[in-house]
Formats: C-alpha cells, structure tokens, sequence
C-alpha cells in the first residue's frame, strides 16, 4: 500500500466572493511526481498558498503524513518538512549563492542564543557549510559559489532556488512553474534534474507547471482544475485524451501544438 505524504480533502478558498479554489481534493503518495494544471487564473497558485500556509483554506483539510497542517504558520509547515520554490525568482539579492544555501540550512539548526553567544554551535556550522558545499556541488553549482545570487544566468538562479529549497530537508517539494522562461533545452534539463533530485534526496515533488512535454515527461500522475474546480485526474496518457482537459486547457490555442508550451489562458 502506498503511503500518504499530502492529502487535500474538500479545500475551498474563497476571497470576498471570489470562489479561487472551489472543493478540490488530492492524494500525493510517497516518492510520485504530481502535476496540478490549468489556465492561468485556474486556482493552482492558490492551492500551493494553502498548502504552504500562506492562507488559510475557507473550508477543508490538508494533512501531511497524516498530520493536520491546516492553517499553520508558513515557518512551521517548512520545518515539518515542506519545501517551495515561486513562479517568480525569489533569491536573497544581497548574498552569493553559498550564502543563500547557507540561510536556508540554518532553518533546521539546533543551536539557541545562549549556545551563539558562547561559540558553543561552532562544530553544527561547520557541518552545515560542508552540507551546503556538498548540496551546491550535487546541483553543479559548486563553482559558482562565490557569485552573487542575482548575476547568475536565469536557469542557474532557478536551480540555486531549488538548491536553497532542499536545504531545507524536506520530505515534500513544491514547484511553482520552474520551467517559467526556460527555453527548450533547458527545460529539457530541468525534467531530468528534478527526477534526480527525486531519487537522490527520497522526495516527493508537486509540481505546478505550464510546459506540457515537461509535466506529461516526469509526472505519475496529474490533476487538472479550472475555475478552482477539479476536472480530472489520472496518467498523462488519461489526461491528453481527456475531452474536457482539451477543451479547458490543452486545445487552447492549436498553433502551440508540439511546441511543448501549453497557452496560457
């Protein structure tokens, strides 16, 4: 039987009287890739916002490894072992791309004031450097990190994203459009690091994405809403040949057919 990493059970969010996710159930099992699609203005961003704990759900319940995370605080559900990274790049300016791994490490450290004021958690920052050194070399970023976050080149900002995001230690890893501005090759390169990063850190990745041969490459299984509704769920096979996923989304424009970039609505 397969475990249970997230659960979304009738979740609603409504904004005034703005229904932006509207019942929406989903199960993610341990290891599986899962895709949530649908035009822009669909309710995907929504969803991730909830189950990250930046809203709180109207009505529902969202349970991670059968736990109730429903409307904790966003630092909270990190620590329990949710990760995410944004449609838009959202990397500390300010610092080099070790020192924003770093940051992000420094959430599961152990040491306190008191422990900081006397030196004590020196031997934990060592072990945290090696790990974030270790981490940068794992995504190819080793070489770069001495850089400034902000001068890399844009598909190497998105992996230093992803890269800050693992430090974390998650358990669940959410990806919002990480192929956002990719062109083909590198999003083709994006499909096969996301699978590595799978296997080699034991994840489980949900992924929102707009790049139809990214998502129907690496996913298990996809979940497709539209105006906030869930209108189906399956194998990428089930879902192409899904009448109503056509009609709402993969049939929106015909002239993008084959350029593995769905419209967006």
């Amino acid at each position: 039987m397969s475990e249970n990493v997230l659960k979304i059970d009738h979740l609603t969010m409504r904004f005034g009287g703005v229904v932006a996710v509207n019942d929406l159930s989903m199960e993610i099992n341990k290891g599986e890739i899962v895709a949530l699609i649908g035009p822009n203005g669909a309710g995907k961003t929504t969803a991730f916002n909830m189950v990250t704990g930046v809203y709180t759900p109207t009505e529902g319940r969202i349970t991670l490894a059968g736990g109730d995370i429903t409307g904790k605080r966003p630092d909270e559900i990190t620590k329990l072992g949710v990760a995410r990274t944004f449609q838009n790049i959202r990397l500390f300016s300010s610092m080099t791309v070790f020192e924003n791994v770093l940051t992000a490490h420094h959430l599961r450290r152990t040491s306190n004031f008191l422990t900081a004021t006397f030196r004590l958690n020196l031997a934990e920052e060592r072990k945290m450097r090696a790990e974030t050194d270790a981490l940068l070399k794992e995504v190819g970023l080793y070489e770069l990190r001495d850089e400034m976050a902000t001068s890399l080149p844009y598909g190497k900002q998105r992996l230093l994203e992803i890269a800050r995001a693992l430090a974390t230690g998650p358990k669940l890893l959410l990806l919002d459009e990480p192929a956002a501005g990719m062109n083909p090759q590198e999003t083709e390169e994006l499909g096969d690091f996301i699978k590595h990063i799978k296997d080699r850190f034991n994840l489980t990745v949900f992924l929102i994405e707009h790049h139809m041969n990214l998502v129907m490459g690496i996913s298990d299984r996809i979940y497709v809403i539209d105006f906030g509704k869930q209108i189906a769920e399956g194998t990428p096979a089930e879902v192409q040949d899904n009448p109503a996923v056509i009609a709402a989304y993969l049939g929106v424009e015909e002239e993008e057919e084959g350029s593995g970039e769905v419209a967006q609505a």
